[in-house]
């Protein structure tokens, strides 16, 4: 299904029609007339959808990456350009359903745009969608690019090329990725007894595959921090029990043993994708000075792409925080601050 998506500008939005179903419209205007001068189109491309209905689910629940507007929602408009079940034309999404519609859209070529997350300094890092040309890309980080991939995952920090010799504000230092150990669930009960054997408490985590679930989750949703703590893994306890949380921070102490397949689960409990411990290092690699955002730089393609819903998740999760920079015994220290906190405190 290839399709268009239209949704009102509020800025451009002077009365203030956004979101009112047509039957409205009709008792406020008298007529039924869209105005595509307030319509920016936010989305075109092909969908895997058979119905209006899947349309709407899809723009609502799991955005695509490349999705630069709201969720599909009252007032807005699809152009259904070719598909098996629908035909082609304008649907305007009304308070119950969708009604084929008169619409003619500004004759304006969509730029192409991208999902980045965009850190500056002294600010909560956000989400943002950034057009994809070089001109735009220098216009974010005020100057030439430079590309930076100090990760595993196959996403790029672009920065400014010259932002510490141009004296830029020191924006987020960049972190080696903690070392993560992977083993087997036996190997990982092992260590966790023989810590408690030796009065310490260590850390592992449980990835669940996703076949496991009932509907898809990202990773970090089907990943359980379990501590050596628990009663499975010390000596000598009268009772037997395993608890974890998810780390997505949706699923707080939950206890697992009941649901695991390789313990009291069964057949149908959840299967064990793999198990790892994980050494947080510390180690700083460099300061960025200057705005950045972060993007997805797949391999097999030259182009920089926007982030996926979980790429976002990660990376918003090490960059939401702003830092501040000061030196102690030679070396360059930071320190993560809230700055709606200190907006607060100076009230």
């Amino acid at each position: 299904m290839v399709i268009s998506i239209y949704q009102i500008n509020i800025e451009r939005d002077k009365d203030r029609v956004a979101f009112y179903g047509l039957e409205d419209l009709t008792e406020m205007k008298g007529e039924i007339k869209l105005d595509s001068s307030i319509y920016d189109g936010v989305y075109s491309g092909e969908v895997d959808c058979s119905s209006l209905e899947d349309v709407c689910q899809m723009f609502n629940l799991d955005h695509l990456s490349e999705y630069r507007g709201r969720s599909l929602s009252v007032s807005d408009i699809v152009e259904v350009k070719s598909a098996e079940n629908v035909d082609s034309g304008f649907y305007f999404c009304d308070s119950f359903g969708f009604q084929k519609v008169e619409f003619t859209p500004l004759e304006k070529p969509e730029k192409a745009t991208m999902r980045v997350l965009l850190v500056e300094p002294g600010k909560l890092a956000k989400e943002a969608f950034i057009g994809t040309s070089l001109e735009d890309m220098q216009k974010v980080v005020e100057g030439d690019i430079e590309q930076f991939m100090p990760f595993e995952d196959e996403v790029a920090i672009i920065c400014n090329e010259e932002g510490k010799m141009n004296g830029m504000q020191l924006n987020r230092a960049v972190y080696a990725e903690p070392e993560q150990t992977e083993l087997s669930y036996g190997e990982l009960v092992l260590q966790f007894r023989e810590a408690e054997k030796n009065g310490k408490h260590i850390s592992g985590f449980i990835v669940f595959t996703e076949d496991s679930f009932d509907k898809p989750y990202p990773i970090e949703a089907r990943t359980y921090v379990v501590s050596s703590n628990n009663k499975a893994f010390q000596p000598n306890m009268g009772s037997y029990s395993i608890y974890g949380s998810s780390l997505d921070g949706a699923d707080v102490c939950v206890r697992l043993e009941n649901y695991m397949e390789a313990e009291c689960g069964g057949h149908d409990g959840w299967k064990i994708e793999k198990c790892y411990t994980q050494e947080d290092a510390k180690e700083m690699l460099d300061i960025i000075a200057g705005k950045f955002f972060v993007c997805a730089a797949p391999s097999d393609s030259e182009h920089f792409k926007g982030l996926s819903d979980e790429q976002m998740q990660k990376y918003m999760k090490m960059f939401r925080n702003p830092e501040q920079f000061f030196r102690m015994n030679n070396e360059i220290k930071a320190v993560q601050y809230n700055p709606e906190k200190n907006k607060e405190n100076e009230r």
